[in-house]
């Protein structure tokens, strides 16, 4: 025999309802941000050590370059008049032989000469074209910085300072700076954690629309059946009793369960139940 659902009982199905969709959600929500955050913290991590990796390979380029001087062997091969034009000062010489050697040797797009905040001398990769006045001249923080674009280019560029002391040659203290375009690397790493968490999120999302429509489900067929078993169905039980006790219809007697919730009714029909028996006797004494 169905039973219709009032409107009590649609009040909790509906509030159980959205009450276990909204917690169900909230845990969603909850390992959808984790997984996010997640991955920009090891976007960030990667890049700075791939920033790292860059200033100490940089860093030792500079100094493999500005202790040229110190091995004889490398020495002797160079034109001894320019070196000697080195030893009596002709610092933009040793300037322009410094960046000359630094951008054809080593896998770099920028690299200049700076002393007292002056780049003295530059040079570029071939086929780019950049103002020297609008590069850094001292590093934001530690021995690099960051930028954002260079040579008319947006990207990931990560500029190294060395600095030098050649004092005992001559040429005084000065730096080094570097630059170095890493946009592909970077542009890698976002793209490998990026597709790592979309795949997650889609997957996540599948799982989370699979258990909402359960959840649905079970707090809505599930809490209807075990309500009207536990729950309606009892009270109705009681009360088709309690209206045969009263047409005197009830045989037996009223069984009590002392670990029912419904223990107090079922000692209260059979009061009743005793009480009206008393009666009927004294009306037919």
């Amino acid at each position: 025999m169905g039973h219709k659902t009032g409107k009590e009982m649609k009040s909790l199905l509906i509030a159980v309802s959205i009450m276990t969709l909204i917690l169900v959600i909230a845990i969603i929500a909850y390992f959808v941000i984790d997984v996010t955050l997640t991955t920009n913290s090891n976007i960030k991590d990667d890049k700075a050590k791939m920033i790292d990796q860059s200033v100490v390979l940089l860093q030792q380029i500079s100094g493999n370059l500005l202790e040229i001087d110190k091995s004889a062997a490398l020495m002797q091969y160079f034109d001894q008049q320019l070196l000697q034009s080195f030893l009596m000062g002709d610092l933009a010489g040793f300037y322009n032989f410094a960046v000359e050697m630094a951008i054809h040797l080593y896998p770099i797009d920028y690299v200049s000469m700076i002393k007292d905040g002056e780049v003295k001398a530059y040079r570029t990769k071939a086929g780019i074209t950049v103002d020297p006045a609008t590069l850094p001249v001292a590093p934001t923080e530690g021995d690099y910085t960051t930028l954002d674009s260079f040579g008319g280019k947006k990207g990931f560029f990560i500029c190294v300072f060395y600095s030098a002391d050649l004092r005992y040659i001559g040429v005084g203290q000065f730096q080094a700076s570097l630059i170095i375009d890493r946009t592909e690397q970077a542009a890698d790493i976002e793209s490998y954690f990026n597709d790592q968490r979309n795949d997650l999120l889609l997957w996540m999302l599948i799982g989370a629309g699979i258990a909402l429509i359960l959840t649905f489900l079970l707090t809505t067929i599930g809490l209807r059946y075990f309500t009207n078993k536990y729950v309606v169905m009892p009270i109705e039980k009681l009360n088709r009793r309690a209206q045969e006790i009263m047409d005197g219809t009830f045989e037996g007697e009223v069984e009590v369960d002392p670990d029912s919730a419904y223990a107090a009714l079922q000692g209260l029909l059979r009061s009743g139940k005793k009480v009206l028996r008393r009666m009927n006797e004294h009306m037919e004494e």
